[in-house]
């Protein structure tokens, strides 16, 4: 069971949309622009998913079909987009449970 309140979710998820939307703005400087300008729409993509699920589904769902979705990333990535979504994923684990989803311990019960 996830402590977090939704509406502390639903702050955090805010503030990370914001610096996604940040990373955007700024990508047009870094030396990669069209990578950076990926990453952060991976990410901003992401974090707006979550928000959604959050809202619909609750707190404890969500964190479950974030670690679906996290399990399903390919294991070697390459592409800006893959290497955004995993960014904001374990973002959201860090926040949400204070451990990386490799160390998460999911129970489901059948």
């Amino acid at each position: 069971m996830i402590a977090l309140a939704q509406a502390d979710v639903l702050r955090a998820l805010k503030r990370c949309m914001c610096l996604a939307q940040q990373d955007l703005v700024f990508c047009q400087y870094r030396s990669d622009p069209d990578f950076w300008r990926s990453y952060a729409l991976a990410r901003c993509s992401v974090y707006q998913w979550l928000h959604k699920q959050v809202l619909e589904c609750g707190v404890n769902q969500t964190y479950l079909l974030a670690v679906e979705r996290y399990a399903g990333l390919p294991h070697f990535i390459s592409g800006s987009k893959d290497q955004g979504v995993k960014e904001a994923l374990e973002v959201f684990f860090l926040f949400i449970a204070g451990e990386s989803p490799v160390d998460a311990k999911v129970n489901v019960r059948a």
